[in-house]
Formats: C-alpha cells, structure tokens, sequence
C-alpha cells in the first residue's frame, strides 16, 4: 500500500493535514484524517477523480478541494 501525505486549504485560509491510502494497481484512493476514513475517490482515465465512497460525509467544497490535491498523484 502507498500512503502519502496531503495538506489542503480551508475555506478560511486554515490548513488540514490529511493521508491518502491506494493500494498499488488500483484507482481507488482512501482519503483519511487521523485513522478516521473520509472519503474515498476513483480516478479516471480523463484525469477526473469521482467519489466512491463518502463516509465521513464531506460537503462538496472540500471534496472539490481534495480532488486538486490529487490530481498530482495521477496523470
């Protein structure tokens, strides 16, 4: 399994620290905080990220938020 770290700003200029979990030859990457699963994303072909899973319910600001973040772990 490869983790990586990930840090995202806040609507109000704060940042949050978050891991992202993908097990090797995979699409789908776990979004967690702490040991707490957020949010899990499957990425496209076209380079897009959809929601799989959402667990931890996160409003869509953030989920847009995160998949910035991801978009450069995969090309």
């Amino acid at each position: 399994m490869e983790q990586f770290d990930m840090q995202v700003m806040l609507p109000d200029g704060s940042f949050a620290d978050y891991i992202v979990k993908n097990e090797r030859d995979t699409d789908d990457y776990q979004v967690f905080q702490g040991e707490t699963a957020l949010v899990t994303f499957a990425a496209g072909k076209n380079g897009e990220w959809s929601v799989v899973d959402n667990p931890g319910n996160i409003d869509g600001d953030l989920q847009a938020r995160l998949r910035e973040q991801l978009k450069g772990l995969r090309s």
